[in-house]
């Protein structure tokens, strides 16, 4: 289990977004899985989103983003070596604490308890994992479960996906986030779309 502390004591973090209001902050996290060597799709990707300010890998060739996007936080998957990356990540992403797996661990093909069990072990609000190469999107008992989907080989889905995630941090404490997916090609896909707020103060 490692740690990052992502910007959570910056006055204002790289490529922040100045159309947020005085005192507050905000934080763009891309979220990718399960690339697979397909390190064209993550350049086209990231061509796409344009600014960033974090990337979260969940697994299966992390060294996909590793050794490329100095932004990146990924964690090791079922098909990489696991001297190359951590099982799991704890983020602080502004205030929000944020647990990233891969998930084949727990069991998360099958059913989605062992990672819900353990988000609220780890006290986490978002849990982000990969594995089943199916982009979902839920809200149990005020935790976000959010798994992109795959950049190589979608399941349970036509097309490859990916999700973007903006936080904004409010000078009242709350942290407003909003989810939206989008496919390899840069649609929006509406029905994934969600927006939560959490009340840290």
């Amino acid at each position: 289990m490692t740690s990052a502390n992502l910007f959570a004591n910056a006055s204002s973090a790289p490529g922040e977004s100045e159309q947020v209001a005085q005192g507050d902050r905000a934080l763009r996290v891309l979220v990718i899985s399960d690339t697979h060597g397909r390190t064209d799709r993550v350049q086209q990707v990231v061509r796409q989103v344009g600014r960033y300010d974090v990337m979260m890998h969940a697994g299966d060739h992390a060294g996909d983003v590793l050794d490329h996007y100095p932004r990146a936080v990924a964690v090791c998957g079922n098909c990489d070596d696991p001297a190359s990356a951590a099982t799991e990540q704890e983020l602080d992403l502004l205030g929000l604490k944020a647990l990233l797996v891969h998930g084949h661990t727990l069991n998360v093909k099958t059913t989605a308890l062992p990672l819900y069990y353990r988000a609220a072990e780890r006290n986490a609000q978002l849990v982000v994992f990969g594995h089943t190469h199916t982009p979902t999107l839920s809200v149990e008992d005020d935790r976000v479960l959010l798994n992109p989907g795959s950049l190589s080989y979608p399941r349970g889905y036509t097309v490859c996906t990916y999700c973007v995630l903006d936080l904004t941090r409010t000078a009242e404490g709350r942290v407003e986030a909003e989810f939206v997916y989008y496919t390899l090609d840069g649609d929006r896909i509406p029905a994934f779309d969600l927006k939560k707020t959490w009340d840290l103060s």
